[in-house]
């Protein structure tokens, strides 16, 4: 069974995620996840002195990744209305 080109991946995590967590997730270092937060590219908040990305805010992060071999001036094809990510389950 072959699936869709653009179905959504769907992964259980939990709302908080460590640099670490997040690191794994990505398959890249701790640094350069510390280093997309300084650069503002994927936002961060502190807990009490501990660097966490929320969920929501790592799947914004991706959907924002350019596609490898994507047309440049091609439109991103909208998800239906109403649809949302379920990887919080």
């Amino acid at each position: 069974m072959s699936v869709p080109p653009d179905t959504p991946a769907i992964v259980a995590v939990p709302a908080l995620l460590s640099v670490a967590t997040v690191a794994g997730l990505l398959d890249v270092s701790a640094r350069t996840v510390r280093r997309r937060i300084a650069e503002g590219a994927l936002p961060a908040v502190v807990d009490h002195g501990r660097v966490l990305v929320r969920a929501d805010e790592l799947r914004a992060y991706i959907d924002r990744l350019e596609r490898v071999g994507a047309r440049p001036g091609r439109a991103r094809r909208a998800a239906p209305a109403g649809r949302t990510y379920d990887f919080l389950r």
